[in-house]
């Protein structure tokens, strides 16, 4: 560069006392009049052209030729004016409009690149239209039939998430999706008008209906023609979910104590003691408190296992769930409500029985629980495996066990709410009615007895009457129960004067009582022979569990 000229675009300077002046300023315009809101018409022809037209300019690529260009730089402007072409060298930060492109492209010092390529920002902007034009009412429109959101990832500097926020102003403020078809909006998801997720669908764009509303705690569906699915939590609509009876201990047909329970006993309906390790079991029904808010669902009653000593085995109790087929191949779910009287693990372990001459008995699920002394719920997730294979005997079942390593000293454990389901959500604890309740444990265990009142206990309420008519020398008797029992139930008689087990009562003489017949829908029995039986009376209890 000299002093001679323009350090930019290399434009001669006017020297002093020099002649032709005009030669040197016209020159300088002619230049001016190619780099000023330049326009090229490609930046793609090789071939020199043969009839360009005055003004016209290009950009020389690689490969370019012509008895002119050939002596010209790559890179460079070809300007053709005065019917000759001449070369204006390129130089960093020149902008050019490429005519055949209908784009801008400016050099870069090493090549010609495309400005938008170069954008890194755009702030502030009133008005975005892509493939359309955007207007006041809509300032972002985009026209197009596919569109791409992706996360930045770690290696780009970004963290692999990508999370889409949309905000309004305040709760009765509107911020929603519509979706349209021709136009004319069919559904709307959103916070509209509140802070709940709404869904609401349109047949013609003017009357809507609300389908779905979500608070923080609640999902309610107000549609006017209800709701159809296929299934809730792996179950078809109406049928029992919980595969566990008397989950919530609400069911005590032999009582509501028991101390000192020996091995192998069944206390409150449907759980079996099974072992006390060595060590000393109490399992009582107790209330919750009216009002408590610790347990959702405002259950009545829970379980408390009540051990003392030290464990040499295993302190075990379990539910006996019939059939091996009631939890399919496939998710289930396992959860319960459990607390304890000191820090304490335990464990909860599901196994399958496939019954006498079966296959032996394996396990599909084992979780250790960590019991604090507020309650807790506690979900086991469950993997059922396969049955191919497998031999079932008769009498097989799931087994549903929770049990105390050797070792654990004295402590009381409560649990509530036990539930177990197909599918991989553990859903809110199925709540049956009392009498639903009682009708499925009697299908294992039924008694004479009233409710409320323990199997042995000298009453009348409840006995059975003797079909016997008039004075005989027997007491013949037929009990009907209220289901069908599993099975054909072991029976015990029970005098109601006395309570002595194996007894009627003939008039206040206790008499033994004998089979006659015993079938799942009901047994008969009869009194030894007594001279002069008018009215004789019997409490019985019937056990078919497995």
């Amino acid at each position: 560069m000299t002093t001679e000229t323009s350090p930019r675009l290399g434009l001669e300077y006017v020297m002093a006392a020099q002649a032709q002046k005009h030669v040197t300023v016209n020159e300088s315009f002619r230049i001016l009049d190619a780099l000023v809101q330049p326009c090229v018409q490609s930046r793609l022809t090789d071939d020199q052209p043969v009839s360009p037209s005055e003004g016209d300019l290009y950009i020389l690529t690689a490969t370019h030729s012509g008895d002119q260009w050939s002596l010209m730089a790559e890179h460079n402007l070809a300007a053709y004016r005065d019917g000759e072409w001449t070369e204006i060298p390129a130089f960093e930060g020149l902008i050019v409009w490429i005519s055949d492109e209908a784009r801008f492209g400016f050099f870069d010092g090493f090549g010609w690149v495309d400005v938008e390529e170069t954008l890194d920002s755009l702030q502030n902007l009133g008005l975005l239209g892509l493939g359309t034009t955007a207007d006041m009412a809509n300032p972002f429109s985009a026209k197009l039939n596919a569109s791409l959101w992706t996360a930045r990832t770690t290696g780009e500097g970004g963290t692999g998430d990508l999370r889409y926020t949309l905000n309004k102003e305040s709760e009765g403020d509107v911020l929603s999706l519509i979706f349209q078809s021709g136009f004319s909006g069919r559904a709307e998801l959103g916070l509209i008008g509140d802070d709940d997720l709404l869904l609401k669908m349109s047949a013609d764009g003017a009357t809507w209906s609300e389908l779905l509303r979500i608070s923080p705690t609640r999902l309610s569906v107000p549609a006017s023609e209800g709701m159809s699915v296929a299934a809730i939590n792996g179950t078809a609509p109406g049928q029992r979910r919980n595969l566990i009876i008397n989950g919530d201990f609400s069911i005590a047909q032999r009582g509501l104590n028991f101390n000192s329970v020996p091995a192998g006993t069944y206390t409150l309906d449907r759980w079996l003691f099974v072992s006390g390790g060595g060590m000393s079991a109490d399992i009582s029904q107790e209330d919750f408190t009216p009002g408590q808010a610790d347990i959702s669902g405002a259950p009545s009653h829970f379980m408390r296992w009540a051990l003392t000593g030290t464990a040499s085995g295993n302190p075990w109790i379990e539910q006996r769930i019939e059939n091996v087929r009631a939890l399919p191949e496939g998710d289930a779910t396992l959860s319960f409500y459990a607390r304890a009287s000191r820090s304490i693990g335990i464990i909860s372990r599901l196994r399958r029985y496939f019954g006498a001459g079966g296959s032996t008995t394996d396990q599909i699920a084992q979780d250790s629980i960590a019991l604090a002394t507020g309650w807790k719920r506690f979900v086991v997730p469950v993997t059922v495996t396969s049955l191919t294979g497998k031999t079932l005997g008769p009498g097989h079942y799931l087994s549903l066990e929770f049990y105390l390593l050797g070792g654990e000293t004295s402590v009381d454990i409560d649990i509530a709410d036990v539930q177990l389901e197909c599918g991989p959500i553990a859903s809110r604890f199925e709540r049956v009615g009392e009498a639903e309740n009682l009708r499925l444990c009697q299908r294992y265990f039924v008694k004479t007895w009233p409710q409320g009142t323990e199997p042995g206990s000298s009453t009348t309420n409840g006995s059975l009457t003797s079909t016997t008519s008039g004075p005989s020398t027997t007491a013949v008797f037929d009990w009907r129960f209220p289901v069908e029992m599993r099975g054909s139930p072991s029976l015990a008689l029970y005098s109601p004067a006395t309570g002595a087990s194996g007894k009627i009562d003939a008039s206040g003489t206790d008499l033994s009582g004998t089979p006659l017949s015993i079938a799942s829908s009901g047994v008969s029995f009869q009194s030894a022979t007594h001279s002069g039986l008018v009215v004789a009376r019997a409490h019985a209890t019937a056990s078919a569990e497995l």
